[in-house]
């Protein structure tokens, strides 16, 4: 449960800096030569669940495979404008959109573990 608790507060962090990183893309859509920004971590998380020594045993195919992070940003080689600028506001802002709802569900399901912690400490 606490493995869970340390996932999921990585996973918020990853959406903080997922956030500034747009933001920040966002205040550059002018600026010459500006090559935006990208935060990567689920690739590098299913690379450290996959990096682990410990493997489920799956009954089914359809179970998801249980294996064992650190959020890293990237530039993204893409030129939009005549200026070297890369930035689409139009991706930038559904990339935004879908980090909010993502952020969003990342706190319910943390929420959902301190309640469980809660109930199994109130119930000793």
């Amino acid at each position: 449960m606490l493995q869970n608790i340390t996932i999921l507060q990585q996973a918020l962090d990853a959406s903080v800096l997922r956030h500034n990183a747009i933001s920040n893309n966002l205040a550059n859509v002018n600026t010459p030569n500006y090559k935006p920004q990208k935060v990567v971590f689920e690739e590098i998380l299913k690379g450290e669940l996959s990096n682990t020594r410990f493997t489920g045993n799956r009954t089914n195919d359809k179970h998801i495979q249980i294996g064992k992070s650190i959020p890293y940003i990237t530039e993204q080689p893409v030129v939009m404008q005549n200026s070297g600028n890369g930035v689409d506001v139009d991706s930038q802002m559904t990339d935004l959109t879908k980090n909010s709802i993502w952020y969003q569900t990342l706190t319910y399901q943390l929420s959902e573990e301190f309640n469980l912690l809660k109930t199994a400490i109130r119930s000793r």
